[in-house]
């Protein structure tokens, strides 16, 4: 299977410096060509490479992006112009997000057990399933204007709930 992804400039540099990583990680041939990344393997493979492109794209460091190697965690992309109809800028609700000094950003990490990117218009979020889900709900919660300490109390909440289940 063959897949071809496209990147922006500043993004296409990071392929360009770990495609030899890439591809043995993934087990994927990668080839350049401008700012088109050409993905060739089995479909599995060259599926979840694309994943990894993605996440790339969307601000996450490689390591974090590898993350999506496993089958088990996936990739969301929040679009905040999706979530907000008050007006709100983007970037209002991005420092929301991001918190003073990155402590919110770190406290949806830590307590959904995700990884966060908030990078351009958008909020991505790696991580199983569920974990994305309540990440997605906070972010949702914060773009609303929920106080942040509701939102955490609602992550620990979260977290708490899944913890029992176990």
């Amino acid at each position: 299977m063959e897949k071809v992804v496209r990147f922006t400039e500043k993004r296409i540099n990071l392929v360009e410096r770990n495609k030899a990583e890439i591809e043995r990680k993934a087990g994927v041939d990668i080839s350049l060509s401008g700012l088109d990344v050409r993905i060739e393997g089995d479909t599995v493979d060259v599926l979840k490479t694309e994943n990894i492109m993605d996440a790339l794209f969307e601000g996450f460091a490689l390591e974090e992006s590898f993350k999506l190697l496993n089958e088990e965690n996936q990739l969301k992309v929040v679009r905040l112009n999706d979530l907000t109809s008050s007006g709100a800028s983007v970037e209002k609700l991005k420092g929301r997000i991001i918190g003073r000094g990155g402590r919110t950003k770190e406290l949806i990490e830590e307590l959904a057990r995700v990884s966060v990117s908030v990078h351009g218009d958008n909020v991505s979020l790696i991580g199983m399933p569920r974990e994305v889900g309540t990440a997605k709900k906070a972010v949702q919660m914060l773009v609303n204007g929920k106080p942040h300490n509701r939102v955490y109390r609602y992550l620990e909440e979260s977290q708490s709930k899944k913890e029992k289940m176990i």
